[in-house]
């Protein structure tokens, strides 16, 4: 009699929640998903759901193609994050038992949402009425537009005949768990109604991001009483109004088709690693846009095996002005003043960077005033900060280190694989329990001293692992003395060219640096690294931490004597785990 739907994509997390509380009403579930990563197929199956695999269009479509699939008469569509509260299960129970008028075709329910560590009764967002349950035939997903992305409302075909019905339990909303959830929703659903508006024609002035924030304000916290949900009420108006001042900033600055976008970054390879983000979050947002890379020559592959990255232009100071030329925006990363005037004489359009440096004052039209270097933010979310600028809400749509990962993707060469292996004459095979020592770091950040590596490096050999040495060749003097007292360990030190290291970290099973280029390309590619650390400002993992998902961190403020951080051998070992078996 009744088909429970759900559309869901990557919603392993919440779909058991929802798909138990209907088991005492649903006579079949259907679940459509579009492409999950995380299991969600696998999850729906297992609680006994006909699964459907379907690429997403809008939701209103999905939700209509899913409930076009269902067996049964009637239809309850849920989204993966609801669920059925008790109090609304039994009712559903009772009409089952009971059945309905011929009027009465649909039914709407309260939906109340838990928002972080509270439910929600009041700022518009409760009793938030949905009609979640019909008889099939009878209506439809409808968005306020026909082209239109937000916004679905399931509507009658014919209300001059048919009514909706009430039920009075609620339907659970699980959606906000943190406040970075609230954060990627307000970035989401700004630039999708962004988008819907500007589909209807509608115009912005400058002055109307800021009103459209003032009144959706005073709208949730005092008109409709978020004020009486108390700390979690306030919270929710406030960013109720930063997604509104999004929205309408993003209807007034609409992004240039075929734009050239530059991102310039012309320090060290590790800083560039924890920037390439910037590539790709500019690219979800304006996928029409060509993206650029301005930085110094050691770091092109890198940066040209950086699937976001279009073209990569060679900076090297004051000669190298044809850098900036055809771009409509660049983005200054790293504050160098002189390619910031380079950049403003090419007539660059728009110029992004901070204020906060004279050359920034000067130079550049497009400022960014937070503070860098004792500020306990990822390099990663400042760089991302930087694209507000550009009117794209970066830093809202990817706010913690989770979301960073998957938007670093580099493509590894394989024939430079192979030229690796056979300069260290190293077989495949033994790569999976392979870990690369990676001691040196330019001076750029405390580093650990070369006697725990070569400690580090003794027991690791003895507990079955390959060790690599990785250097450059300029660091080979400072490195002799530690490869020569391991008979065992394999030099790399100034053999492999930056496309090889690459290649070589994306493969190997485990890296230890400092805070240094290798250990940031090698999470980057999903390499398993543990990085050693000051845990004090300015070189803190809060913001140099490596942006893969799977690193561990080694930190301490001890310095030792003879120089270089006191983190214990036993403690990176630990980190390091066992030697998988041969």
């Amino acid at each position: 009699m009744l088909s429970v739907v759900v559309i869901a994509k990557n919603e392993a997390h919440n779909l058991p929640r929802c798909l138990a509380s209907v088991k005492d009403v649903a006579d079949e579930l259907v679940v459509v998903d579009s492409g999950s990563t995380d299991g969600t197929p696998e999850v729906a199956r297992t609680a006994g759901a006909r699964v459907f695999d379907r690429p997403f269009t809008t939701y209103a479509d999905q939700k209509n193609w899913a409930a076009d699939q269902a067996a049964h008469p009637y239809i309850l569509s849920l989204d993966a994050d609801e669920s059925l509260s008790p109090r609304l299960a039994e009712e559903l129970v009772a009409w089952k038992r009971e059945g309905g008028s011929a009027e009465v075709v649909a039914w709407s329910m309260p939906r109340r949402t838990h928002y972080i560590d509270t439910w929600i009764g009041h700022g518009g967002w409760y009793p938030d009425r949905k009609v979640r349950l019909w008889k099939a035939g009878t209506g439809s997903w409808r968005t306020a537009h026909p082209e239109g992305e937000l916004h679905e409302a399931w509507e009658l075909h014919d209300d001059r005949t048919h009514a909706v019905g009430q039920f009075a339990g609620d339907l659970l909303h699980h959606s906000y768990h943190t406040l970075a959830d609230h954060h990627r929703q307000l970035a989401k659903f700004s630039t999708l109604g962004a988008a819907d508006a500007r589909r209807l024609g509608r115009t912005a002035h400058a002055w109307t991001p800021w009103l459209r924030a003032a009144f959706q304000w005073v709208k949730q916290a005092v008109v409709q009483g978020g004020l009486r949900d108390g700390r979690a009420g306030m919270r929710i108006a406030r960013w109720s109004a930063v997604a509104a001042h999004w929205k309408w900033r993003q209807v007034r600055n609409a992004p240039l088709r075929g734009m050239t976008v530059g991102i310039a970054r012309t320090d060290a390879l590790g800083d560039t690693v924890l920037t390439l983000p910037l590539a790709a979050a500019l690219r979800a947002h304006w996928p029409g846009a060509r993206i650029v890379w301005i930085g110094k020559e050691y770091v092109r592959a890198v940066v040209e095996a950086c699937a976001d990255v279009d073209e990569f232009r060679r900076w090297s100071g004051p000669e190298s002005s044809q850098a900036f030329d055809a771009l409509d925006a660049v983005v200054f990363a790293y504050p160098e003043p002189v390619a910031m005037r380079q950049a403003a004489r090419a007539g660059v359009p728009l110029r992004v960077g901070t204020g906060r440096r004279w050359a920034g004052l000067r130079w550049l039209n497009r400022r960014a005033w937070h503070g860098r270097k004792r500020v306990p933010r990822h390099e990663t979310l400042l760089g991302l900060r930087l694209l507000h600028a550009l009117h794209i809400p970066a830093a809202y749509r990817y706010p913690e280190p989770s979301d960073w990962a998957g938007l670093v993707r580099l493509v590894v060469n394989p024939n430079a694989l192979e030229r690796a292996l056979a300069r260290l004459e190293i077989p495949r095979e033994s790569l999976v329990r392979t870990v690369v020592l990676h001691p040196g770091n330019h001076g750029s950040a405390n580093g650990w001293p070369l006697d725990r590596f070569s400690q580090a490096a003794s027991q690791l050999q003895a507990e079955g692992w390959q060790v690599v040495i990785t250097g450059t060749a300029k660091e080979a003097p400072a490195l002799r003395s530690l490869v020569a007292a391991h008979e065992d360990v394999v030099s790399a030190v100034g053999l492999l060219n930056l496309e090889e290291l690459l290649a070589l970290l994306a493969h190997v099973h485990v890296v230890v640096a400092s805070s240094t280029g290798p250990l940031h390309v090698a999470s980057a590619v999903g390499t398993r690294v543990v990085g050693i650390y000051r845990s004090e400002a300015p070189f803190w993992p809060e913001r140099w931490g490596p942006v893969g998902s799977g690193h561990t961190v080694c930190a301490t403020s001890e310095i030792l004597e003879t120089g270089g951080l006191d983190v214990h051998v036993s403690d990176v070992l630990a980190a390091v785990g066992p030697c998988p078996s041969p």
